[in-house]
This record gives structure tokens, C-alpha cells and sequence, in this order.
């Protein structure tokens, strides 16, 4: 008698705990595979971003792996070499600008609209210049730490392998004459 009731209460404790143990897994799996993907921003992007002097215009060429983004950065004064992440809608890259007087400028920002060509928004910052975020400009102006900027995809074409060969129309085309007009 003992042990049919040993039995029963381990039988009513499987059918109590397996349940659980099973939603719980399902949970689990559910967190890991509903965390997002971050959003695709390989390619080329135009940018407009707040300089010292104003507005300047520049384009990134970004490849990315997984969440590691690479790319370059090129503006009137060149390419410079960039390295960053994209975490869901969240990108951050610094590009390294070189010369007499090297200095980073990290961009961070969010995307939108990826599905529609894309958009990027966000602000930048000058870091490792000076120790107060402030820094004094070519001037003797001071310069605030953050601008904001923004970019748009560059919509790809695509490119057709094949040359465009002009043949001349054969007889009974359109537009062709079997029987051109005598010159007098």
C-alpha cells in the first residue's frame, strides 16, 4: 500500500512539475531567440553632421559582421578608417582622423526606417580632446562635445553585365524601309 502511494504522489508531482519545467524551457527559448538582430546598416550611407564650421557633408561605407561594424569615412579632407557596433537600432562607430594633430570623433545614433532605404540620427562627439568635453577651436572658440547628424542609405544600382549593342534594323522591322527613296 505504501508504495502504490509512494507511486501515485511521484506520478501527481510529474504530471504537477514536468508542465513547469517544459513552459519554463519554452520561456527560455523564446527570450533567446525573440532578442533582435541588429538592423543591417552595411553599405553606403550619405551624411550631413554638424562640424565646427558648420555643416559638412561626408560618406560612410560600412560593411558589418554580426553586431562589428568597419568601414571608412571619407569628407573633403580624405578617408579615414572607422570601427564600431550596431546593437537592435542602435549604431556606434569612432572614426580616426589623421594629420599633425590626430583625434577621434565617436558618432552614435539610432536607425529608422531600414525597410524603406534608411535613416540615421543621432550626435557626435570630438573624445580625447581636452579634459573638460569643451575645447577651445583654431579661434579660441569654444566648442560644445555633441553635434548632431544624420544619414541616408545611397539607393544601389544594379549593374548589367551585359554591354548595350545598337543593331541596325532588319528588313520588316519597325522603322525600317526595304525600299529607301532615290536621292536626285
Amino acid at each position: 500500500m505504501a508504495s502504490r502511494l509512494f507511486v501515485a504522489l511521484l506520478l501527481a508531482c510529474a504530471v504537477i512539475f514536468l508542465p513547469m519545467s517544459a513552459a519554463g524551457q519554452t520561456h527560455e527559448n523564446l527570450l533567446t531567440s525573440s532578442a533582435a538582430k541588429p538592423a543591417d546598416v552595411s553599405g553606403k550611407w550619405q551624411v550631413s553632421w554638424q562640424g565646427r564650421l558648420g555643416t559638412e557633408q561626408c560618406t560612410l561605407q560600412l560593411q558589418q559582421d554580426g553586431t562589428k561594424l568597419t568601414g571608412t569615412f571619407q569628407d573633403v579632407h580624405g578617408l579615414s578608417p572607422l570601427t564600431g557596433t550596431v546593437e537592435e537600432k542602435r549604431i556606434s562607430f569612432d572614426v580616426q582622423f589623421q594629420g599633425p594633430r590626430p583625434f577621434t570623433i565617436q558618432f552614435t545614433g539610432t536607425t529608422d526606417k531600414i525597410a524603406d532605404g534608411g535613416k540615421i540620427e543621432g550626435t557626435s562627439q570630438a573624445v580625447g580632446v581636452g579634459g573638460a568635453g569643451a575645447y577651445l577651436g583654431h579661434a579660441g572658440e569654444v566648442v560644445q562635445p555633441e553635434h548632431p547628424w544624420t544619414a541616408k542609405r545611397v539607393a544601389e544600382h544594379p549593374v548589367v553585365n551585359q554591354p548595350i549593342v545598337s543593331q541596325p534594323a532588319q528588313s520588316g522591322e519597325a522603322n525600317s524601309n526595304p525600299n529607301p527613296p532615290a536621292r536626285n
